[in-house]
């Protein structure tokens, strides 16, 4: 059945507005540049043939609110381009343009909404059932007699995060795909356990309370049982529902975050139900997490055009998988991988300007030819042509500074230059005197994170690079600062992180940041990282401090893109908190999300002799200059 493209249909005959009480975020949420802002009328060619609403059907009955958008009036097989979302809407997004491009191209467009969410059937949960349906809708489409039985999946934040258990699976019609911000796919990656960028070193990431508050599970409307697919598709067609946006979310975030214990905050919000509780309840090492996530077990071979930024809580783990996925392939599947790594936030790609910055930090000329590219990817894995394009590409391309990119095969840790912590405030790449510095946490006033890898913490705190100055006077940050760099430094890979601490608590954390210091003594953030002591031996293990012993540890290593220009320094700070972006540890053993009983730390960090406390930068062999190709008809570089 033929049903007219929503822009130029007749305006629907009920409106189902749901007051959620937990609604959309607005302008600062911890994904915030993945949530399209009101969706645009979405206007496909003339000739295409538009159904909206069709019931497909999985394994378990669910049937999924779908929309096709078919060029050629659907009279010859074409290959298809899949997206499978939570939200209202991508193709009439911000991005609208690009996907009518795709129709002119010859392909078909398909958007479903993920089970539970809008007017599809079954129970929502974040990433719900990624391989089962997606297997099931990739079935259907190569069924239809539009297709060509060729599918390529594309997205990014959710719509990506959905690919990957489903690229692990195979499927054969899944020729290519294309995911960006895929970090929440991610269960175990290397040395990570983050499982979806909700832990880190242990460590509940708290941006997600105010996300979830917003964006999570919410009461669709639910028709009647037993409603055949074309009475279904009928009465669809003249409903249609959205998130009501919560003016005061991030309001009310920062009204509650310091709440104990934690796992009643989202109930102090006014939260609907979600699965927050759950999360908490989780840890860092269930084995649920893997449910729907890729893990080290896993493999993708399906040809797979990837995309991270730096300032984004999914690219360290996504990057670590990716990296080691690569090591599992052949040479030649290697050569069908290909990561791009941006300086931007979550799904800013292809937004990049002439004069681009993130937070406070001025970046250059960050574009590049993002929408030639995601067509000539789709291109040559559907028989439509190779423009050589992908000759001689790296497995990695990442943003420098002012307009440079670099390339490597692959992302090392470490192996680079060792600065090693020191006294009076040094570090120095050579042997330091021994020495310790102690400082007195107190989880009723943490350090303030200014920037990073997560927004959505509040209306004060945003993702990106800010000045740490503010930060470093604190007698619970400790500053070590490297001379100045006599030759500029182009730092592409993972940081080794190490420190030797003690403790009089038998749990506290332990934080990190690594600062670019400009010649002026601004003091702008590039990575950060955390570790929960107890998780010291683990994840799956909570083993106590003993009062006043060291402990040498190695946290989290930090992911880097960067270049050191002459004349800058690289700073470190030490402390234990970096809040609100991580959640507090209160110093004790209890269960930290349910319990409300805090104390004060005083905490030790060893430098020197035989103490391990150090930054190990990347290596630099294996580093290329990357010199964008030269695209007709595009913005990028």
């Amino acid at each position: 059945m033929r049903f007219p493209a929503r822009s130029g249909g007749p305006p629907p005959t009920a409106l189902v507005s749901l007051a959620l009480g937990a609604a959309l975020l607005a302008a600062c949420t911890t994904r915030d540049a993945e949530a399209p802002p009101q969706p645009a009328a979405f206007s496909p060619p003339a000739d295409a043939l538009v159904e909206e609403h069709v019931q497909v059907a999985m394994r378990d009955g669910a049937r999924l609110d779908t929309d096709i958008y078919v060029p050629f009036g659907g009279e010859r097989p074409v290959p298809a381009i899949l997206i499978r979302t939570p939200y209202n809407t991508e193709v009439g997004g911000r991005r609208s343009a690009f996907f009518n491009r795709l129709l002119e191209d010859g392909y078909a467009l398909v958007e479903q909404h993920e089970r539970g969410r809008y007017f599809s059937e079954g129970e929502f949960t974040m990433l719900p059932r990624p391989a089962e349906d997606g297997w099931d809708t990739l079935d259907w489409i190569a069924e239809q007699s539009w297709s060509d039985g060729q599918v390529v999946t594309l997205g990014c934040s959710s719509s990506a995060e959905n690919q990957l258990k489903l690229a692990a699976a195979g499927h054969p019609a899944h020729k290519a795909m294309i995911a960006m911000s895929a970090g929440v796919g991610v269960a175990e990656a290397g040395p990570f356990r983050e499982q979806g960028n909700f832990w880190r070193g242990g460590v509940w990431q708290q941006g997600w309370f105010n996300y979830f508050y917003g964006s999570m599970k919410q009461p669709w409307p639910n028709f009647p049982a037993g409603l055949s697919d074309e009475e279904r598709q009928i009465l669809l067609s003249n409903f249609e529902v959205d998130l009501v946006r919560d003016e005061d979310a991030s309001e009310k975030f920062v009204a509650t975050r310091m709440h104990l214990p934690m796992v009643d905050i989202m109930t102090e919000m006014g939260a609907t139900d979600n699965e927050i509780d759950d999360y908490l309840a989780r840890g860092p090492s269930h084995p649920a997490w893997a449910a729907n996530r890729v893990t080290n077990s896993d493999v993708i071979r399906v040809p797979g055009l990837w995309a991270e930024a730096i300032y984004d809580i999914s690219a360290r783990s996504t990057v670590a998988w990716f990296d080691r996925n690569l090591a599992e392939l052949s040479p030649a599947a290697r050569n069908n991988q290909h990561m791009r790594i941006t300086q931007g936030g979550h799904c800013s790609f292809g937004r990049e300007t002439e004069a681009a910055s993130i937070g406070d930090l001025q970046l250059g000329d960050a574009r590049y030819p993002y929408e030639a590219e995601l067509r000539s990817w789709i291109h040559r894995w559907t028989g439509k042509g190779n423009d050589g394009l992908w000759d001689d590409v790296p497995a990695y391309r990442a943003y420098l500074a002012d307009g440079d990119w670099a390339g490597r095969a692959d992302m090392p840790t470490g192996g680079g230059t060792l600065w090693r912590l020191g006294p009076d405030g040094m570090m120095a790449s050579a042997e330091t005197q021994a020495g310790q510095l102690s400082y007195r946490y107190d989880p009723a006033d943490p350090v303030i994170s200014r920037g990073g890898e997560i927004g959505g913490v509040g209306d004060d705190q945003v993702d990106g690079s800010f000045d740490q100055r503010p930060e470093a006077a604190r007698q619970d940050v400790l500053v070590f600062t490297s001379p100045e760099f006599r030759a500029p430094r182009d730092l592409l890979g993972f940081a080794r992180v190490k420190l030797s601490v003690a403790s009089d608590r038998p749990d506290t954390d332990f934080t990190v940041k690594i600062i670019d210091v400009f010649p002026d003594g601004g003091a702008f953030l590039v990575g950060d990282t955390i570790l929960r002591m107890r998780y010291r031996e683990g994840m799956d293990r909570e083993v106590p401090m003993q009062a006043g012993q060291r402990y040498d540890v190695e946290l989290p290593p930090i992911l880097l893109s960067r270049r050191i220009e002459t004349g800058h320094r690289l700073r470190v700070h030490v402390s234990s908190s970096n809040f609100p972006n991580y959640a507090r540890s209160l110093n004790s053993m209890g269960d930290p999300y349910t319990s409300t009983d805090a104390a004060v730390a005083t905490n030790t960090v060893y430098f020197g002799g035989n103490a391990v406390s150090s930054i190990e930068l990347p290596t630099s062999e294996g580093l290329i200059d990357y010199v964008q190709p030269v695209v007709a008809g595009s913005a990028g570089r």
